[in-house]
């Protein structure tokens, strides 16, 4: 294995501990905070502390926030969108069902990747696709039963994670194209959380912001420096692996979640959101990683994309 593709491994492997952990906090820090304000919070302080970093490294690779590329431009709306649309199916229901349904994201970038990218897929990667359907459809029952949230939120909620899971799938695939045609994928990233500041800022709340604690403060800077870590290690990922490939790994992050929660729960921490999930929802949640994983997992007939 080359230097580059275990590089891109542990960037991919970076990306899904981060994002296991992530829900986990925004549901907490929701609590207190509006989404709109939590998800122009994260993007403002990944700009900010990216904007230095480049800067201190080369002042010029700034220049692609004045000649920003079009595509660029949609990635970053995109993204947006992601963020808003999750931040909000989360508040809604819980960390495990926000996970676990979000994971509709990389299987429509494998499905992506097999139009644009070309990369292949054999029929029985298609049979992962209909166990990822029945593993979605069991742990929605699971859910609905469980009685955590209405089942009225937890429908809207569903329709919040589809709609960011859409996005999310448009954002990666046209980070994957801009990277494989030359763009420097931390550059990009800049431009990524430059667009949603001014869009937001509107909308964002900051009265609630001077009102914050300096832990519910220091749960923000988290968010904020995750959002940084997390997308930087997946342009870094993409640009050394192909589309499927860094899917397949990101899809492990709903599992971290799982054990982390049901953790909080077995040591009765006090500020662990309400979440509640059976031994049919652990195996459905197992049903759509293994199935995504079907999906994904590299096969002889598969073509490597990565540049």
């Amino acid at each position: 294995m080359s230097q580059e593709r275990r590089l891109g491994l542990l960037m991919a492997v970076t990306c899904s501990l981060l994002w296991g952990l992530l829900a986990i906090v925004m549901k907490v820090v929701s609590e207190e905070v509006d989404s709109i304000t939590i998800v122009w919070f994260r993007f403002t302080l990944a700009f900010s502390l990216l904007g230095v970093i480049l800067s201190c490294r080369d002042r010029r690779r700034l220049g692609i926030l004045l000649r920003p590329p079009l595509l660029g431009l949609l990635a970053a709306l995109a993204l947006c969108a992601n963020y808003i649309g999750y931040m909000q199916g989360l508040a809604l229901t819980t960390p495990s069902f926000a996970q676990i349904l979000i994971q509709l994201a990389p299987l429509l970038l494998a499905m992506v990747g097999v139009v644009w990218f070309k990369e292949r897929l054999n029929r029985a990667q298609f049979v992962g696709v209909g166990l990822t359907v029945i593993g979605f459809i069991l742990f929605y029952h699971d859910q609905f039963q469980a009685q955590v949230v209405a089942g009225n939120v937890l429908r809207e909620g569903l329709g919040y994670l589809v709609f960011a899971s859409i996005f999310w799938a448009a954002y990666a695939s046209l980070q994957k194209h801009l990277v494989q045609r030359g763009c420097a994928p931390q550059d990009l990233n800049l431009l990524l959380y430059a667009l949603p500041i001014p869009l937001l800022f509107y909308w964002a709340d900051f009265r609630l912001l001077a009102e914050l604690s300096a832990a519910q403060w220091l749960l923000m800077i988290f968010l904020g420096a995750n959002t940084l870590l997390a997308y930087g290690a997946l342009g870094e990922a993409l640009k050394r692996l192909p589309a499927y490939q860094v899917s397949l790994i990101i899809t492990l992050n709903p599992l971290i979640t799982l054990v982390v929660m049901a953790g909080l729960r077995g040591l009765s921490v006090s500020w662990v959101p309400d979440d509640e999930v059976s031994w049919l929802g652990y195996s459905a949640a197992l049903l759509v990683v293994l199935g995504i994983t079907q999906v994904l997992i590299r096969t002889d007939g598969c073509t490597d994309q990565a540049s």
